[in-house]
């Protein structure tokens, strides 16, 4: 059975990371040594035993108290293997979330049944569905701190599908729980008789594995002169590769033949994703950011209009960026910002041409040579994009086609 990547978001201080623990701890998944280690760590902090360190990664966290940093853990059901990645709730991390959020295929939506969804709440679920990820399973946390009421939970669970409803997601389950005393987590809780359905592990073991099939896609990563021959090397993003396939490069639209596949393991006479290949090509020699195609014709585009989370200071209307997507980096400009959105209320405010930190808007952009991208919702890895300045990451973009 083929694995699942999985994000736990939501709003700082909700439970995130003891929910991750509790997983872990209740699946045995935490080795001998590190649960020494935490049972340490609590002593020394005068804590009874906190789930939440098990998938925290820094010691500087534990002292902090707070998750920091975008960490991956693994575990295992009866069923498969689960990465499971802890993408942080502070806003200055907004970066993070992004990062960690744009490996997983679907989401875990943790909100504290004392406090309901808050901004934060609705800014993650909003990402999450930007980024494609609309398997979403609603945990509501902390049902220890009123008594496990069904009618308080009721009222926070209706309140957050509403939302999801609102843009675009359809919740698979929605679950109480306390994830510091284990309710409902993997085993059943016994103080919520009045709940019917699946813990979050039986819940993350009924979604399915739904990875599309898709045309080849392979983006030059370097080339390399092997005994004479020039070999182009990359990972394939989709499909297969064959020897003597014809294929194209984009953003050329030139023609080559493949005259061999190389891996380390020697000569193939076909690969296929998620493989690290190297190339060798008759006819057109590709560069580092060019796209090897197969079967259908992407997206080659000089502009485009996108949807765009700032992530760091600020975009603004005719600034220059970098636009880097898989090994493409090309020289652009945000030519308009067209509005912004008001998370909470999904009203599209008029622009006043800048996006500030975490906020997101609709943009056109304009590239200084073509580029190539896929809809985000047939290929995320040509779908998804960064915007830098200095060298640094300002905003995460999404092409919708």
């Amino acid at each position: 059975m083929s694995g699942l990547n999985i994000v736990i978001v939501g709003h700082v201080d909700h439970g995130k990371s003891t929910l991750i623990g509790r997983l872990l701890y209740d699946t045995g998944s935490v080795p001998e040594e590190k649960l020494k280690e935490i049972e340490n760590t609590c002593a020394m902090l005068g804590h009874k035993m906190e789930f939440s360190y098990v998938a925290d990664a820094l010691e500087e966290e534990r002292k902090k108290e707070m998750t920091i940093e975008t960490t991956q853990t693994f575990f295992k059901s009866s069923k498969r293997d689960y990465t499971i990645i802890d993408a942080p709730g502070h806003k200055e991390f907004l970066k993070n979330m992004v990062t960690g959020a744009s490996q997983a295929e679907a989401s875990i939506l943790i909100v504290d049944v004392t406090r309901g969804a808050e901004e934060q709440t609705m800014r993650h679920a909003y990402i999450l569905k930007l980024l494609g990820i609309d398997r979403v399973i609603l945990a509501v946390n902390k049902m220890d701190l009123i008594n496990y009421d069904k009618e308080k939970y009721t009222r926070v669970a209706r309140q957050c599908e509403k939302y999801l409803r609102a843009i675009g997601i359809t919740l698979q389950h929605m679950i109480p729980v306390s994830a510091y005393n284990g309710d409902n987590i993997v085993k059943p809780s016994q103080r919520m008789n009045w709940y019917k359905g699946p813990t979050i592990l039986e819940a993350l073991d009924s979604l399915d594995v739904i990875r599309m099939e898709y045309d080849f896609r392979l983006p030059v990563q370097d080339h390399y002169t092997i005994n004479g021959d020039r070999v182009y090397v990359g990972n394939i993003l989709s499909g297969c590769i064959s020897r003597r396939s014809e294929v194209t490069v984009y953003p050329w639209g030139e023609n080559a033949v493949v005259k061999e596949i190389l891996t380390f393991e020697g000569r193939l006479e076909k690969a296929c994703r998620p493989k690290a290949i190297g190339l060798i090509l008759s006819g057109f020699s590709p560069k580092r950011g060019d796209i090897i195609a197969r079967g259908g014709r992407p997206t080659v585009a000089k502009n485009v209009r996108s949807t765009i989370l700032c992530l760091i200071g600020e975009v603004r209307e005719n600034e220059s960026y970098l636009f880097r997507c898989t090994t493409q980096e090309v020289k652009c400009k945000v030519r308009r910002i067209e509005d912004k959105v008001d998370v909470e209320t999904l009203e599209r405010l008029p622009s006043t041409g800048v996006l500030k930190q975490a906020e997101i808007g609709t943009v056109y952009i304009e590239f200084e040579h073509p580029v190539v991208l896929e809809r985000v919702i047939v290929l995320p890895e040509l779908g998804r994009f960064v915007l830098l300045k200095n060298g640094i990451i300002v905003a995460g973009g999404i092409y919708y086609g």
